[in-house]
């Protein structure tokens, strides 16, 4: 853990570096924005890795603690978020991203690490997780593009002109990005839940019961809204809805009971 402990502090203040620059940035009334924070974000996640790897080479009760895995999903939903400005600028979330991996591995020293995820499991039970963990990152990043869609489509219709729209992309892409985020993640949701049927004995076993049931229900909230959104087209603001419950169904199966158990109790 000492070792770990000496990649958290630097890791910590790239990421915090980076979320500051980042939103600097952002209300920045030039459209060039230093490569600077993006290299600092970059450095960061390589830390951040680090520090996955050193605390899952350190861990000796075979368990993953909520925190760990909340540590392993900001590291996910951070890299994801990097690629997909490769391809399109979005100086709205990478500050969000940035400052939510910092305080996810501050967490993790402070927060206490009992109970969590057995690491010594079969091949199928350990692929469910990962897929439900792929799942839970894409739809979290998806929550985030429709947060971000409605915010410019709010722009728009106001024609409320400031000097973040500058660092705004388009619409037209964003709803694009979105609809694919969350066809993706609805079937990584849908797989998953196909492997759990498969892999575990009883779903709706004590333990497991309130997973399935509102892991189920999110994915029915995301294929509904993906139906409706293809056949209708949905409003921003019906999308940010969908996309919030869905997201909300999905944070309460995985760590709803955990929180309670680990932190609270």
């Amino acid at each position: 853990m000492d070792y770990t402990f000496a990649v958290y502090v630097p890791t910590f203040c790239l990421y915090l570096w980076a979320g500051i620059a980042l939103t600097k940035a952002f209300f920045s009334p030039h459209n060039q924005v230093s490569k600077l924070p993006h290299y600092l974000l970059y450095a960061a996640t390589l830390g951040h890795l680090a520090i996955i790897l050193l605390t899952n080479i350190n861990n000796q009760s075979e368990q993953l603690a909520m925190t760990q895995v909340a540590v392993l999903l900001a590291w996910l939903v951070t890299v994801t978020m990097l690629a997909a400005n490769a391809y399109i600028k979005n100086l709205v979330f990478l500050p969000v991203v940035s400052l939510f991996s910092a305080l996810f591995i501050t967490l993790q020293i402070f927060v206490p690490q009992t109970t969590g995820i057995h690491v010594n499991m079969s091949f199928g039970l350990i692929s469910h997780i990962i897929l439900s963990l792929f799942a839970f990152g894409v739809l979290s990043i998806s929550f985030l593009y429709a947060l971000q869609l409605s915010y410019i489509n709010y722009q728009l219709k106001h024609k409320q002109i400031s000097l973040a729209n500058n660092q705004l992309p388009p619409l037209l892409s964003v709803e694009h990005i979105l609809t694919k985020l969350m066809i993706v993640g609805t079937v990584l949701l849908a797989i998953a839940l196909a492997s759990g049927f498969i892999f575990i004995p009883n779903m709706f076993a004590d333990g497991y019961a309130h997973k399935t049931i509102l892991s189920s229900s999110a994915f029915l909230v995301y294929a509904l809204a993906l139906l409706l959104h293809h056949f209708s087209g949905l409003k921003a603001r019906i999308l940010v809805t969908f996309n919030l419950v869905g997201v909300t169904l999905l944070t309460l199966a995985y760590f709803g009971s955990r929180f309670v158990r680990e932190i609270i109790l």
